[in-house]
């Protein structure tokens, strides 16, 4: 049975924001994408820790640390405290799953990125948040958010802009084709 089909939950961690540095601006992107399949199979494939960790050219690499919590449990994969790194040239977005919430129609997750975590250079990029949102439109359709907020060097935020425009319809490719497969092979609700 899929938790999908349990009541509504929801988990988070509090973490430092970042601060933005003097000559640095606000910069939000969204990526938004309708698919046609209920967004348990999207969330499910959004879900899973093998969906960054597979398939990244080298020498990009996704890594997922077992993080000890206070309360003395191991935060693993999607667990809210895990600490994530995507990293390689130029670019290090390092940070901590802080909020997993998962309603009857809709699934949303946060990574706050850690300082340190850049693009390009950390003079130049600071991410600050990656948020995934996943929303039922009807039985068998749904909409993913991708939302990525950084600080940037006012100069690059149009060039940032257009990496990003670039690179998450790339995303939406691999997200429809999962889905499809997911749904075909009868994997879509594992949990």
């Amino acid at each position: 049975m899929s938790t999908h089909d349990q009541t509504s939950t929801s988990s988070e961690v509090t973490t430092l924001p970042q601060v933005k540095p003097p000559g640095f601006k606000s910069h939000v992107h969204e990526h938004v994408v309708e698919v046609s399949f209920p967004w348990t199979v999207a969330w499910d494939w959004l879900h899973d820790p093998d969906t960054f960790i597979k398939g990244q050219p080298w020498p990009y690499r996704v890594e997922f640390l077992d993080t000890p919590q206070p309360d003395g449990t191991v935060a693993r994969g999607f667990d809210v405290g895990t600490r994530n790194a995507h990293h390689g040239p130029f670019m290090n977005f390092c940070g901590v799953i802080s909020r997993v919430s998962v309603e009857a129609d809709r699934a949303e997750r946060d990574l706050d990125y850690d300082y340190g975590a850049y693009a390009l250079a950390f003079r130049l990029i600071r991410p600050t948040l990656l948020r995934i949102s996943v929303d039922a439109l009807g039985p068998d359709r749904c909409r993913v958010t991708v939302r990525v907020e950084s600080f940037v060097r006012g100069w690059i935020a149009g060039p940032w802009t257009l990496a990003q425009r670039c690179f998450w319809p790339f995303f939406s490719v691999a997200l429809r084709w999962s889905c499809r497969r997911r749904v075909s092979t009868g994997t879509s609700s594992r949990r």
